[in-house]
């Protein structure tokens, strides 16, 4: 009987010089995934929009004929802390958004806000 040998083969992968890391990485690609997050957005915050405004409209339907929506609440309540949450946003608006961090605008800012505004329009 005879020894039988095997001779180990390294097999290297196919290397590709497109790799979904260095795609994401391609600049172009980049302000076109902003565009797109810009867009969805959009989308989103318009529906959003649309779902705050119906609730408000059916709260206010549902005071009109006496029927309570949450017990022991009512819309002054509700609005009165409303108000209050405004108020502290405009008087620690430095404290919430840093305005000294923000640079100059770039056109990753610019492609999401066109991106989102067209994501709002059509949305």
């Amino acid at each position: 009987m005879g020894i039988m040998t095997v001779a180990s083969q390294t097999v290297s992968p196919a290397t590709s010089s497109l790799t979904l890391s260095s795609a994401l990485s391609n600049p172009l690609v980049e302000l076109a995934l902003i565009f797109v997050d810009g867009l969805l957005f959009g989308l989103g915050i318009k529906k959003g929009v649309w779902s705050v405004i119906l609730i408000v409209v059916a709260v206010l339907l549902s005071e009109y004929i006496n029927y309570s929506v949450l017990p022991n609440t009512s819309l002054t309540t509700f609005f009165d802390a409303v108000k209050a949450h405004i108020e502290y946003i405009i008087t620690n608006i430095n404290k919430i958004v840093p305005f000294s961090n923000i640079g100059a605008v770039s056109i990753s800012l610019i492609l999401f806000a066109v991106g989102f505004i067209i994501g709002y329009m059509k949305g």
